[in-house]
Formats: C-alpha cells, sequence, structure tokens
C-alpha cells in the first residue's frame, strides 16, 4: 500500500473517530498534539480530551405536536386530565376572552415560569404548577408567542408538548361561524 493511501486512511478513520468520541461521549477537545507516527514520517494529530459531565451537552427534543381547530374543540368537549391547554398572552388578554379550560401563563411578562419551583409558581400565578409527565399545548392570539413558549418550555424538561399554531384569532373564526 503507497504511503499516500496509508495516510488518507489513517486520517480518515483518525477524524471519524474523533468525531464520534466528542459527539457520542458530549468531550471537548482541549488540544490537540502532533507526534511523530511509528509507521511514517508524517505527523499524526493527537486529542485530549476533558469531560465536564456524564449528561450530555446538546440535547435534541421531541418535536412538539401541531394541532388544528378540530383537535382543540375536541379537548375542550372532552378534557384529559394529562392534557393542559397554555394561554401565553397577558393577563389583560387573557381575560378579554379564551379557549375553555385554558390556564394563563404569560410568556412575555413570565418567560421562566415553568422553570420556577412548584410553591413560587403557586404564589404567582395561583394555580398548580403542570408537572412534566402531563402534555402542555401552548396558544397565543397568532402563533407567534405560542411557538416560543413551547420551545423554552423543552428545555425546561416538558417533553410532550404542543403548539396551536392558528392560536385565539383562529379558534375565534371558527367559533364565529358556528353562531
Amino acid at each position: 500500500m503507497s504511503r499516500l493511501i496509508t495516510r488518507s486512511i489513517v486520517r480518515t478513520n483518525l477524524l471519524t473517530n474523533l468525531r464520534r468520541s466528542a459527539l457520542v461521549t458530549q468531550r471537548t477537545p482541549v488540544s490537540s498534539l502532533f507526534v511523530q507516527s511509528t509507521t511514517n514520517k508524517y505527523a499524526v494529530p493527537v486529542f485530549l480530551f476533558r469531560s465536564y459531565s456524564k449528561q450530555p451537552i446538546i440535547t435534541e427534543e421531541p418535536p412538539a405536536k401541531v394541532y388544528n381547530y378540530e383537535q382543540i374543540k375536541d379537548i375542550t368537549e372532552a378534557p384529559d386530565s394529562n392534557v393542559v391547554l397554555v394561554d401565553v398572552r397577558e393577563p389583560d388578554e387573557y381575560k378579554a376572552g379564551f379557549i375553555p379550560g385554558a390556564v394563563n401563563i404569560p410568556f412575555k411578562s413570565s418567560p421562566g415560569a415553568l422553570n420556577l419551583s412548584k410553591e413560587d409558581f403557586l404564589d404567582t400565578f395561583e394555580f398548580e404548577k403542570p408537572s412534566k409527565d402531563k402534555e402542555l399545548i401552548f396558544y397565543c392570539l397568532g402563533g407567534v408567542r405560542s411557538s416560543a413558549a413551547e420551545e423554552l418550555a423543552g428545555t425546561f424538561g416538558y417533553l410532550t408538548r404542543g403548539n396551536y399554531i392558528g392560536s385565539w384569532e383562529d379558534w375565534v373564526a371558527h367559533e364565529d361561524k358556528k353562531k
């Protein structure tokens, strides 16, 4: 085997193993040293790693389910104790009208609400903090704040999340058609 092919195979294997090590074990390269290879005259990079934690640095959250009017209507007509409908609009918007059964956790004025302790959450919102095993379905006026709130809830450990993209405007439009 020629030196060029050998060098290419060594480099490819080394880079593949480095990527696997960095991605799978979540270790961060601290420095790289070049040492002379015993089999050829080319320098071979050697990587040292520092492990900061056994927890993964970047975790992939399951994607949120997207809901439409009919699905939300079904939830309001047959409530499920494992599903919490969350209105993330501000309290004055919520008081002007909301989807039946929804709780108000304003995103703009209280973005970290779902990261509060149970006691602080109860003191602030005057209802129990939703447990992380429940599905939270977010809505707002037009879908922008609900999308941001849903993503933020994922960072706080809520893995089962949903987003009613049409939100309040869609709800009102469909409800007005029925009248």
